[in-house]
């Protein structure tokens, strides 16, 4: 849905009946006094996409929270949600929310009852909250996806998004994995753990293609559509999307 944020749905863009949509609205709320030159001028949360289908009335947007120490954030991106659909009709009535975690290193289980904790108290009773799993027991539908390893319960994005970047160019990133593990130093952020290690060897692997940009545009602009139709995550979390109640109905 590559349109321009003034043609997007209600209450999201701009319109007859939405002057200054929600996406308008996180932009006036940043403090311009305490904003640095060199800092990324984009609030988070902040809208990166929206992505419709011909076949559905249903809209998915994703959005960059900004790591997982956002709940705040969230919640009130949320809150602005809630208060405009409950102030009129827009072209979007109501919403479902997809909530995508990294296990890390405190593993899935850990993962889950944080989400339980930090969110509960808005979204209502998320007691049978589990991964790749939507419930109507909230307040909205909901749903959480954890990236980790099945088997050890651990892990992030990183760790399925590193063999699908070693299949599509094996011998750039070999090369990359070489510079990247002999050269990184013990006090170095690409030695605290294995997925600063992996974004800079997934980095590095793309600066032939896309030179001085970050990992995510790397991904967005060079890595082939096919890499993450074969991959077993991507293969799970479209499946965990396409289960979306609103979705379903």
């Amino acid at each position: 849905m590559k349109k321009p944020i003034g043609e997007l749905p209600s209450p999201f863009g701009v319109g007859k009946t939405t002057p200054r949509g929600l996406i308008a609205r996180r932009f006036d709320r940043r403090n311009i006094q305490d904003l640095r030159l060199d800092s990324e001028y984009l609030p988070t949360p902040r809208y990166d996409s929206f992505v419709g289908k011909e076949s559905s009335d249903a809209m998915f947007v994703l959005i960059r929270a900004g790591g997982k120490y956002a709940t705040r954030q969230v919640l009130d991106l949320l809150k602005d949600l809630d208060e405009a659909l409950e102030a009129g009709h827009y072209d979007v009535t109501e919403y479902a929310a997809a909530f995508l975690f990294d296990a890390n290193a405190k593993g899935l289980p850990a993962t889950l009852e944080a989400f339980r904790q930090d969110y509960g108290a808005r979204l209502g009773d998320l007691s049978q909250v589990d991964h790749a799993k939507w419930i109507s027991t909230a307040t909205i539908p909901d749903g959480v996806f954890v990236f980790h390893n099945v088997a050890a319960q651990t892990g992030t994005l990183e760790d399925h998004m590193a063999p699908m970047v070693e299949s599509w160019t094996p011998d750039r990133y070999a090369g990359a994995k070489a510079f990247i593990d002999d050269n990184r130093r013990p006090n170095d952020a690409a030695s605290r753990n294995q997925a600063n290690r992996l974004k800079a060897i997934l980095t590095a692997t793309g600066q032939f293609g896309q030179p001085g940009y970050s990992l995510s545009v790397i991904l967005r602009k060079d890595l082939p559509s096919q890499q993450f139709s074969s991959s077993p995550a991507s293969q799970a979390l479209v499946e965990f999307l396409e289960k979306c109640p609103l979705e379903e109905s």
